[in-house]
């Protein structure tokens, strides 16, 4: 069956690339398992790992320095949790990076030296320290991805690609057109530009602001505003349930935010911004409001990314003042687990999807990928049924804000575009079955035979 190429509005190309040549904890169910896998590494210069999720393990708690410290005491080691907002480091990692017991914290993260826990903008003490990818390393990560991506239909992309490893902008720009140019990659690719406010002027002032190439062009300005449900750094107007001292982490101040909305609104940028607790998303719904008062230009695709504890409240000022929602139904997968106990009662008013698209707010569906596998038939398949697919033991979580079929492949497709901007009628794939007839069940089974963009082949499964 023909289908149009699935359009993914959030994800990190660079990310899903890197992470391939990272160590897999997946699938770790035991905090030994990470200190067994990290020890079976080659690597010597650094270890990284990603993908493990403390709600999988046994103990049912986040691993710690001493953990990592009992796989390596000489080499470096960093491990970083599923959603990217959490990291975990051992002594050498700490020494490495000169961080010891008097460092201080910062503005939009926390640390704690004890335990090796990073999240959230301190994470970046880490990582400014890890060794810098060499041209042939970056061009790899970019070429790996690109495969994925078209293996399973994926033919034009969102991506936040600038705050993945240290190094410039500018460099991943070079990179990414010589790509193009060599027909080394083929998914259209709009970078999602998540920079500083110094770099972000930088990149203004060099002209790239909407610059647009073949295939490739830079798109809003992205932000995050929060952190993750699963790490609670989420940003909540009332506490964690059963943490009383805990709302999350907001990672930018009212002012931060809103200088660096403002400078991307005032010249023509539209603006996405990652806010997950209703917290952030009252701050984001703010500061976006208030930037937009200003500029008047009220013709803009600015949109919050996740929004899976905006209220009903929350949504009718979206509504109200143009805003999007690019989504991720597929993090229910993970989620429907924990959301109970990460909230409470108020789980009733959350992940509210489906009422967004209702209220004609412009949803478009991603996978966040690497957080979430990019094959859009789980997405699909989770937005139909609001299932876990992991744990399918599970109730359906609020089954009354599931999609039909053909609303969701419309989220995947044509509402996308509106952050994306850019896909071909000869954006196309063939898939195996037909999808319209095909078991709800059977979704998640759906593979991609031909992959075309600008009708010509780029990719087809192997037989």
């Amino acid at each position: 069956m023909k289908l149009p190429g699935f359009i993914d509005s959030h994800m990190h190309v660079l990310g899903l690339g890197y992470i391939t040549y990272n160590l897999d904890l997946t699938k770790v169910n035991f905090i030994r398992d990470i200190i067994k896998i990290v020890k079976q590494s080659n690597n010597k210069n650094i270890i990284i790992g990603r993908g493990w999720n403390q709600e999988d393990f046994m103990e049912k708690r986040m691993p710690t320095k001493l953990d990592l410290n009992l796989a390596s005491s000489d080499i470096p080691v960093l491990i970083v949790r599923v959603c990217g907002h959490v990291i975990v480091v051992n002594d050498r990692m700490l020494e490495l990076a000169g961080i010891d017991s008097e460092t201080k914290q910062i503005l939009g993260g926390n640390f704690s030296y004890e335990t090796g826990i990073f999240s959230e903008k301190a994470i970046n003490l880490i990582y400014d320290k890890i060794p810098k990818p060499n041209k042939q390393d970056l061009r790899k990560y970019l070429i790996k991805a690109n495969q994925i991506l078209l293996s399973n239909g994926v033919t034009s992309v969102a991506s936040d690609d600038f705050s993945i490893l240290p190094v410039s902008y500018e460099y991943i720009i070079e990179i990414i057109n010589e790509l193009y140019d060599e027909n080394l990659i083929q998914v259209r690719i709009t970078e999602q530009v998540n920079l500083s406010y110094s770099n972000l002027k930088d990149f203004i002032n060099k002209g790239y602001a909407n610059k647009k190439y073949e295939k490739f062009r830079m798109g809003p300005l992205k932000i995050l505003a929060d952190g993750s449900l699963g790490a609670k750094t989420a940003y909540l107007n009332k506490p964690y349930e059963n943490d009383p001292n805990n709302y999350g982490i907001k990672t930018f101040s009212d002012e931060q935010l809103f200088k660096l909305v403002h400078l991307a609104n005032v010249n023509a940028m539209d603006v996405v911004i990652h806010a997950i607790g209703d917290g952030a998303v009252d701050q984001v719904l703010k500061t976006l409001i208030k930037s937009t008062r200003i500029t008047k230009r009220y013709n803009h695709n600015h949109a919050i990314i996740h929004a899976q504890l905006a209220t009903n409240k929350q949504i009718a000022l979206m509504k109200q003042w143009g805003i999007g929602a690019i989504v991720q139904p597929v993090f229910l997968n993970s989620d429907i687990p924990i959301i109970k106990s990460r909230i409470g009662e108020r789980y009733k008013e959350s992940y509210l999807f489906k009422t967004m698209y209702d209220q004609d707010i412009n949803v478009g569906f991603s996978t966040d990928c690497p957080i979430e596998p990019v094959n859009p038939f789980l997405n699909i398949y989770t937005a139909i049924t609001r299932k876990s697919i992991k744990s399918p033991n599970l109730e359906p979580f609020l089954v009354e804000e599931g999609f039909d079929l053909q609303s969701a492949l419309k989220c995947y497709t044509t509402n996308n575009l509106k952050y994306t901007y850019q896909q071909s009628n000869d954006d196309y794939i063939i898939i195996d079955k037909n999808i319209n007839s095909c078991s709800t069940k059977g979704i998640q089974a759906l593979q991609v035979i031909k992959t075309y963009i600008d009708g010509k082949l780029v990719y087809k499964i192997k037989q």
